[in-house]
């Protein structure tokens, strides 16, 4: 999240918060399908697994339970059940993540990530509590409205930029976020009313998140000095 105004982030560096983000998803799907490999050659039905573990951190679908693990609004979205929904969102993450980073916003990418995530979370629990909860049939998980936000995000700070440049004039990143919210669109069809809302909602948080950074208004600056003095207190300290 770290990084200075002319630096860009390589590969696998401390201030690659790409790298971050697709490492704690990445690594959040292998303990629990580790967990769940458990629960299958044990001969424990897998839906124990899914009430005692994997709900545990996704946010259900009836807002007095989400009061008895309020942690799951910070956790639902690093959460995939399933193999394809993880790696499509991590590609298109890769891809609107990687654009951000050469556009020197690089620690914008984590907060972008962690707000649209938050306020897409409780938006859907509002929902649980009140009438919207009639739309609401499955528990909330998975990166995808992060994602949205980020592409969106990355989209009002650098619509011309273009990828795969070497063949012919390369792809507009306009285009490819036309075809990535045309998917999308695609995909919330077949989900509940209440997944169509909290999207849209994330969707505007990145909107929102970017016409304030333009005003000079930075929401991910508590979180850059926050990592500066952690990085600083666990630094060694040297005698001399």
């Amino acid at each position: 999240m770290q990084q200075g105004p002319n630096q860009k982030p390589i590969l696998g560096a401390d201030n690659n918060a790409l790298v971050a983000l697709l490492a704690i998803n990445l690594v959040a799907y292998v303990m629990l399908g580790f967990l769940k490999v458990i629960y299958f050659l044990d001969g424990t039905p897998i839906e124990l697994f899914y009430t005692n573990i994997f709900h545990l951190f996704t946010l259900p679908t009836n807002g007095s339970v989400w009061l008895t693990h309020a942690w799951s609004l910070f956790t639902f979205n690093w959460i995939h059940d399933g193999f394809w929904e993880l790696f499509t969102n991590m590609i298109w993450l890769s891809v609107f993540g990687y654009v951000l980073q050469m556009n020197q916003s690089n620690k914008h990418l984590f907060p972008i990530y962690f707000y649209a995530g938050l306020l897409g979370g409780i938006a859907y629990i509002m929902m649980s509590f009140g009438v919207g909860s009639n739309f609401i049939s499955f528990p909330l998980i998975g990166a995808s409205m992060s994602v949205s936000a980020i592409a969106i995000a990355t989209t009002l700070i650098a619509p011309r930029f273009k990828l795969i440049a070497n063949i012919g004039s390369g792809i507009p990143l306009w285009i490819l976020s036309l075809i990535y919210f045309a998917l999308q669109i695609a995909t919330l069809t077949k989900y509940q009313f209440a997944n169509s809302i909290v999207a849209m909602i994330a969707v505007f948080m990145g909107v929102v998140y970017v016409l304030l950074l333009k005003k000079g208004v930075d929401l991910g600056k508590w979180m850059h000095n926050l990592l500066h003095w952690l990085n600083k207190s666990a630094a060694p300290k040297t005698n001399g």
